[in-house]
């Protein structure tokens, strides 16, 4: 660089004093882009500014995808942005109301000039792509002069932009305002041209001592920090506490700025509410939530087991799901089981390691009542074994053991407790052809040849004691519920769908969750 900030100002005077004796603002401002000037290195006005600002260190910009630009009456400041930021898109934001001069020229108008100084960008090499102009025609969009309206403008254009940043620097206080708003509610950074020395004569800036950077925005980090975590909450399956946060904070701002979204956030609220009851596997209640919802992929089993599922109200159980409609189901066997074998990876994926165990050590218990009454070939027999079910469990342990020994399973003498609750003279003997293999063996953790006490000891200890329990014990119990399973089925699990009823376990995606609630043309792309 071969020219001093006296040139550059000897070069400024002499431009404004042929602006204001015989150019027109377009006039200017192609002279500004595209006159080269011999004392400036034989570069133009605005390249020569902008080289000075950066070897000065005042440019703090990299380029970005989509820069807005509230657009006012000096257009200089709005090159310089788009000549820093090399945008690919670019979205004018003009006040419809603010573009009449003598000739009556229109903010259409304005917008055309401008787009062709950006193209005089591109021809000049100062910048290596001809952005896109968004809105009808590319001319951008008019808004009214008030900042909820320029909220409103921001909000339905930019929905699906990513990677934006918005230039404040040509706007009335009024779009600013907006413009703010916007950057509160989405996280989006807000962009200003400032200038460090002014002409007051001239009434006009130096503008090779513009400094052009991101503003410090004190609503921003805390309003994306809020609707990030609402999907974190949500991707983590803390229904409850994701709702919490939106009715604290959230819907009430959004209320007051944006009062449209009012209706989907409180649906949102209501799938939030139905997907807590699901997940602590309150299937009945569930399903009464998701009355008055849209139509969409609920989890399996509170489609299939909500008419039946428990209810509890006050100290007492008002429905119990009865032995007869759970266990002699196998289709019901099947998505409960793989409902809860989800549910166990969420535990471990969120470091909830010991209640992910203990959750294990229930569905084996279950998975060995399903292998025992699964062999009664006697209908009666399997009656009353099932009634019996509705009072008292047979251990587990003896479950296994009959499962594993007997090739005759007799009911009196493994589980003589649970004999006697079924108030019966004759024994109920259950043939197992096939005693029960070593199927523990595929896993890491309990693979020795009686590692199922193993497991056993571990789940009862946890349900007397405190302690801390590792990650890889969960993930051992799982897989020993996991080999369980396939065992009782005859295949792994991944081929458990083929032929049947596909079994959904998981929430909807959060993205299809914000189309389905109608939050979609009000929440930016990184939101959703």
């Amino acid at each position: 660089m071969n020219f001093s900030e006296e040139d550059l100002k000897e070069a400024t005077h002499a431009f404004w004093d042929r602006f204001q004796k015989k150019f027109s603002l377009k006039e200017a401002m192609i002279e500004y882009i595209c006159h080269k000037i011999t004392s400036l290195d034989n570069k133009s006005l605005l390249e020569a500014e902008i080289e000075w600002a950066q070897n000065q260190d005042r440019i703090k910009t990299t380029p970005c995808k989509t820069l807005v630009l509230l657009v006012g009456l000096s257009p200089d400041p709005l090159l310089q942005s788009v000549y820093v930021y090399r945008p690919e898109k670019i979205v004018l934001i003009l006040n419809e109301e603010g573009y009449y001069t003598e000739q009556l020229e229109e903010w259409t108008v304005f917008a055309r000039n401008l787009i062709e100084l950006v193209e005089r960008l591109y021809r000049e090499g100062l910048i290596d792509r001809k952005p896109l102009f968004l809105g009808k025609d590319g001319l951008g969009y008019p808004a009214g002069d008030d900042p909820k309206e320029v909220f409103k403008t921001l909000v339905e254009v930019l929905h699906e932009e990513e990677g934006v940043i918005i230039d404040i620097t040509g706007g009335k206080k009024s779009m600013v305002t907006g413009a703010f708003l916007y950057a509160a509610y989405s996280g989006i950074p807000i962009s200003y041209v400032d200038f460090g020395k002014y002409n007051v004569k001239a009434r006009r800036p130096y503008g090779y001592t513009c400094k052009i950077g991101e503003l410090a925005n004190p609503y921003r980090e805390f309003a994306l920090r809020e609707w990030e975590r609402v999907r974190e909450l949500y991707n983590r399956y803390q229904f409850e506490e994701a709702s919490k946060l939106l009715a604290s904070g959230i819907a009430e701002t959004m209320r007051e700025i944006l009062p449209e979204s009012v209706g989907p956030i409180e649906e949102l609220r209501a799938y939030l509410d139905y997907y807590a009851k699901w997940d602590r596997g309150d299937f009945r209640a569930a399903k009464e939530a998701a009355v008055g919802l849209d139509d969409f992929e609920q989890p399996t089993a509170v489609v299939e087991l909500g008419d039946k599922w428990y209810r509890i109200e006050g100290d007492h159980y008002k429905y119990k799901i009865k032995a007869e409609d759970f266990f002699d189901d196998q289709r019901i066997i099947r998505v409960y089981v793989m409902d809860e074998l989800a549910r166990i990876r969420r535990l471990i994926e969120n470091g909830d390691y010991r209640s992910a165990f203990v959750r294990a050590g229930g569905v084996n218990e279950i998975l060995m009542v399903a292998r025992v009454i699964a062999l009664i070939t006697d209908k009666r027999d399997k009656e009353k074994f099932l009634e019996g079910l509705n009072k008292e469990t047979p251990s587990t342990k003896s479950l296994f053991k009959a499962l594993i020994e007997d090739t005759v399973i007799s009911v009196k003498k493994r589980f003589e407790r649970f004999f006697k609750v079924l108030q019966v003279d004759v024994d109920i003997q259950i043939p197992n052809s096939y005693p029960m293999k070593a199927w523990w063996q595929k896993t890491s953790m309990f693979n020795t040849e009686n590692g199922w006490e193993d497991f056993l000891q571990i789940r009862n200890e946890l349900m007397h004691k405190y302690f801390s329990v590792p990650r890889s014990w969960a993930e051992g119990a799982l897989r020993f519920v996991e080999a369980n399973f396939e065992d009782f089925l005859g295949h792994p699990i991944g081929e458990l769908k083929t032929g049947e009823q596909k079994i959904y376990t998981e929430a909807l995606p959060w993205l299809k969750l914000c189309e389905l609630c109608g939050l979609s043309p009000f929440l930016p792309h990184g939101l959703r």
